[in-house]
């Protein structure tokens, strides 16, 4: 990572907002548990890969049997560490992946969870107009 943007530069990593082609934006990682309570939340700049900061917010509870992830957090690095850390990977693999891995679907539509999750932290969030 450059100086400039551990500094805020034109990166602006140091205030959490990236630059995409719509504009300046954040983007917030979540982990939570079964009855869509938040244990991790992360906010990185919008342009940082998600796979980047998933080891980070996973680091940061204990290891568990299953991960369920989303495909933008499908990558062989975090597939391989998570298998080192006795974790099962549930993620479905990219369309242009040349491996296709298999995953539990029936597993994977508990990810609902977390979608529910950031709509009760939407909803309880403050609204504010000029």
């Amino acid at each position: 990572m450059s100086t400039a943007a551990r500094e805020g530069g034109k990166g602006g990593l140091a205030q959490g907002i990236g630059r995409t082609k719509g504009g300046r934006n954040t983007k917030l990682h979540a982990l939570c548990d079964a009855k869509g309570r938040p244990h991790v939340l992360l906010l990185t700049p919008s342009n940082v890969h998600d796979c980047k900061v998933a080891r980070l917010c996973i680091e940061a509870l204990p290891p568990s049997a299953e991960r369920v992830a989303d495909k933008g957090y499908d990558s062989q690095a975090l597939r391989e560490w998570l298998d080192a850390r006795g974790t099962e990977a549930i993620i479905p693999p990219r369309k242009n992946r040349k491996i296709q891995y298999e995953y539990d679907k029936a597993i994977y539509k508990q990810r609902n969870v977390i979608e529910r999750m950031f709509c009760r932290l939407k909803d309880s969030a403050p609204r504010h107009t000029l």
